[in-house]
């Protein structure tokens, strides 16, 4: 597969609009949380471009991230930060604590899903 599949939190968008750059796949109201969980994809091609918009349109009060994957590729977008890491979580440790450090909560820490395997919505 050449897209990336991510998941975007609807509210944590300055500009909605950029939603419609994105393909949809899915949507969830999140369990412990009062947000809408957004499955995308995106091409191979335009991934590069949608990190640089998301993360230039990401709330930075309270703190959001978004994330996109396909193999064994993990994109972590923070507000002021990029993670390049894998599904494998022993590659998360600076991830996770560099999200701790500017205020998410470890829960919502958990990249996940980040397989296409893993995908339930």
């Amino acid at each position: 597969m050449n897209e990336y599949h991510g998941i975007i939190v609807e509210e944590s968008l300055k500009d909605k609009s950029i939603l419609n750059k994105i393909i949809k796949l899915g949507s969830k109201v999140a369990d412990d949380a009062d947000f809408t969980l957004l499955r995308v994809e995106v091409e191979e091609e335009k991934i590069e471009e949608i990190i640089k918009l998301v993360q230039r349109n990401l709330v930075t009060r309270p703190v959001y991230y978004a994330h996109f994957y396909r193999d064994d590729e993990l994109i972590v977008i923070f507000p002021e930060k990029i993670f390049r890491i894998t599904p494998n979580k022993e590659t998360w440790t600076e991830a996770v604590e560099y999200g701790k450090s500017v205020g998410v909560p470890k829960e919502q820490l958990s990249f996940h899903p980040c397989r296409f395997e893993d995908e339930t919505y």
